[in-house]
């Protein structure tokens, strides 16, 4: 008999036979030891003798794996195999109808989004683009910028020949170990293809730079990106107006034109604009501002947060006060208790998700450019991008569940390790990618365009971290899962920095780098910055991992890709804990029905504990932790982290304000909060949607004398209510 050196796809294409795939296969099924390399060596001659000489198909294969289950009096076995080769028949028949020919492996879920959102249609609606089309034409849209490298350059090996960087660009997305922004599979070969995702523009204190304001987040967000203002400069409300003789409206008011602006621009045709609104805490219209998005449908298309300076922070936490200044003059308006507007922050955190917080003095204490281009005020929608009025960057993550193998330790036990070699590769192929998309990018804007050169600003970050905790059997919430993201976060900046020296070595430094820090310190880089964490929310749907440096929301989901029943979903490596472990087949089943029913694996009594505590997802994570990664990963990233500190239901005020607090006092740039049920439009749930009361459009908070029947707090009216700060007890006379 022949060996057996090829199988003939699905699809038809032919390729070489692997004997491992075999065995990986009956291992899914059968844990005893030895025993799936045995019955392999037995499929694989029955499957000689069958074929005859002839080149087998998988369908022939996995048959004969059938029979050989069967012979060798695996039952239950024979039946998981049954099933298994049952589903993917009909993920099979579900990409089908998607109308996407996948040619490079990827799931049903992944198909969908990038149908949905990236690969090109004709005029009919029909898909005209494969994903490996997809990733070739962004591949080579971004390696045209590559020029030939001049002879006295001493990194010429590393210049010139596009072709070959648009094979290692095409190597690293189309294997999913980076992915680039949405921007970048939408524009990528067009003619107006706008790269990047983030913008400031600047609000300046008059009618007409207010409306060039307006007009420029039209030109923004009808190309695709997102928006940033601070709006610490417009006087406040009832303030003289010497020029006509009137009162200023105030920021507020302002922001809500530019809120309807928003609401009549779609992004390219794709999802509606967002931006973040900043007030500074020192503003006089301050109360107004925090209680802007309460009333329903108001400001809708902004995120707010609230610019916080460590002044402020310090009269918080000593219990001092604090002084509102006129930004127009800086006279002192009103002087306050710190502690009562930071309880009224925290006290609509709490009830909407709305305000954040942005540091900005931390911010400002590691801009590089403070001294040439000024303090950093606003940040793009999501936080993760301190920039100066007219900055502009663009975004791509590394998917850290890629790069962990399995080894064998000096005990022959297999274990989990981090690729640290092949990590370190990508990460410099992908600083040379999005350093070629400033270059590649258009902007809608003159100034945009300018500065975008000026910095050559990016932003590389992370997603599938939680995976990636996972697979190295380490809990998220514990001191091991920090140290990890430290660690990892430290390899990455310092990979990409040491890329953006080399590329400034081939290429040229980036023109604002005269008078910034790096002059003054002797370090010639590419790129004002490097590194940021984003939220990935597309994007990890494409590499299917987990979202940025958040855990896992659930286990185990169900994706409505095609239809109703949709299909479910387990999550890989929790699969791969539970098969491994001991429990008898009964339990594991038991323990599938219980994760898919509330996405938790913590409250099943009989589960190994060392698999609860590595498994935990988002609301198994108390709020300290949640702020803890962030801030271990900010150590380490020279922009900023997006991340959402979760709360349960149940969560107090004294629970939000510990994490505001927590945050500022372990050098996080910014704090964004959500607890469960505070909004009406949840993206992510376990549980079906309850009515709620709106929120009225003005918030009262009165200190009252009495205290809390609950915990015995002092309550304060709330809305005609009074209510518990601690607790959350609310007694009201309707």
């Amino acid at each position: 008999m022949t060996d057996l050196t090829k199988i003939i796809k699905r699809d038809g294409r032919v390729a070489a036979f692997d004997e491992n795939k075999i065995i990986e296969a009956i291992r899914a099924v059968v844990s005893y030891k030895h025993e799936p390399e045995r019955l392999t060596k037995i499929a694989i001659t029955i499957l000689k003798k069958g074929v005859n000489g002839e080149i087998p198909t998988v369908e022939q294969v996995q048959d004969v794996v059938e029979q050989v289950l069967m012979a060798a009096g695996h039952y239950e076995a024979a039946k998981a195999y049954i099933l298994y080769r049952q589903k993917h028949q009909k993920v099979r028949e579900v990409k089908e109808i998607l109308g996407v020919k996948d040619d490079v492996g990827l799931n049903t879920n992944q198909l969908k989004v990038l149908e949905n959102r990236f690969l090109r249609h004709d005029e009919s609606g029909r898909v005209t683009e494969t994903p490996g089309q997809l990733f070739r034409r962004v591949a080579k849209f971004i390696s045209e910028q590559e020029k030939p490298a001049s002879r006295r350059q001493s990194n010429a090996s590393r210049g010139g020949n596009p072709k070959q960087w648009e094979e290692k660009f095409y190597s690293i997305i189309s294997r999913m170990e980076f992915v680039p922004a949405g921007c970048y599979f939408r524009g990528a070969g067009t003619k107006s293809a706008v790269l990047a995702n983030c913008f400031v523009l600047p609000v300046e204190d008059n009618m007409a730079a207010i409306f060039n304001s307006v007009k420029w987040l039209a030109l923004i967000q009808q190309a695709g990106g997102g928006t940033g203002f601070n709006f610490s400069k417009l006087r406040p409300k009832g303030d003289y107006v010497k020029s006509s003789g009137g009162f200023a409206t105030g920021p507020v008011s302002f922001m809500k034109v530019f809120d309807a602006a928003t609401g009549q621009v779609m992004q390219g045709g794709y999802r509606m604009g967002a931006n973040m609104g900043i007030l500074d805490v020192d503003h006089p219209d301050i109360g107004e501002f925090i209680i802007c998005k309460t009333e329903e449908g108001e400001i809708a298309n902004f995120n707010i947060s609230v610019g916080a300076s460590d002044e402020f922070m310090r009269a918080v936490k000593e219990n001092k006060n604090f002084k509102l200044r006129n930004p127009r003059n800086k006279e002192v308006v009103q002087t306050i208790k710190a502690r009562q507007l930071f309880s009224q922050i925290v006290n609509l955190a709490w009830r909407t998700g709305d305000p954040g917080m942005i540091f900005l003095d931390t911010i400002n204490k590691h801009n590089p450019v403070l001294k040439t281009l000024g303090l950093l005020k606003a940040t793009n929608p999501c936080g993760e991008q301190p920039l100066h009025p007219f900055d502009v960057c663009n975004l791509g993550s590394i998917n850290l569940s890629k790069f962990i193998e399995q080894a064998r330790n000096s005990k022959h036990e297999i274990r989990s390790k981090v690729n640290w070699k092949r990590l370190e590769e990508v990460v410099k192929i992908a600083v040379r990618f999005l350093d070629n998309g400033v270059d590649a990018s258009r902007y809608p804007l003159e100034q945009v365009a300018k500065m975008a050169q000026a910095n050559r600003r990016i932003g590389l970050g992370v997603m599938g971290f939680a995976d990636m905790l996972y697979q190295l059997g380490v809990g998220y919430n514990t001191d091991e899962g920090v140290s990890w993201a430290e660690k990892i976060m430290k390899f990455v900046n310092r990979a990409a920095v040491e890329e953006s020296i080399l590329l400034a070595k081939e290429k040229g430094v980036f023109v604002n780098w005269q008078g910034s820090d790096y002059e003054r310190k002797g370090i010639r880089r590419r790129n004002l910055a490097v590194t940021t964490i984003a939220p990935t929310g597309t994007i990890s749907m494409v590499a299917d991992c987990s979202s940025g440096i958040e855990p896992n929301f659930a286990l185990s989901y169900v994706k409505n890709v095609i239809d109703e029943q949709g299909l479910s979903y387990v999550n890989p490596y929790f699969k791969q804990a539970v098969e491994a472990s001991n429990l008898s087949n009964e339990q594991k089943i038991d323990v599938y029905r219980r994760v898919a029913n509330t996405g938790r694996c913590t409250d099943i009594e009989y589960l190994h504990q060392k698999i609860k505590q590595v498994f935990v997802t988002a609301y198994d994570v108390c709020p300290e932790w949640h702020v803890k990664m962030q801030a271990a990963f900010q150590k380490y990233t020279e922009n900023a982290v997006s991340k959402t500190i979760n709360f349960s239901a149940n969560a107090t005020m004294t629970d939000v304000e510990k994490a505001y607090m927590l945050a500022w006092e372990l050098k996080c740039k910014g704090i964004t909060i959500y607890r469960s049920g505070s909004k009406e439009d949840q993206v992510l749930s376990t549980q079906p949607k309850k009515s709620k009361q709106l929120i009225q459009s003005k918030i009262k908070i009165k200190p009252l004398k009495d205290r809390c029947p609950e915990c015995g707090s002092l309550m304060e009216m709330v809305e005609g209510c009074a209510t518990c700060r601690k607790c959350g007890f609310s007694k009201c006379s309707v």
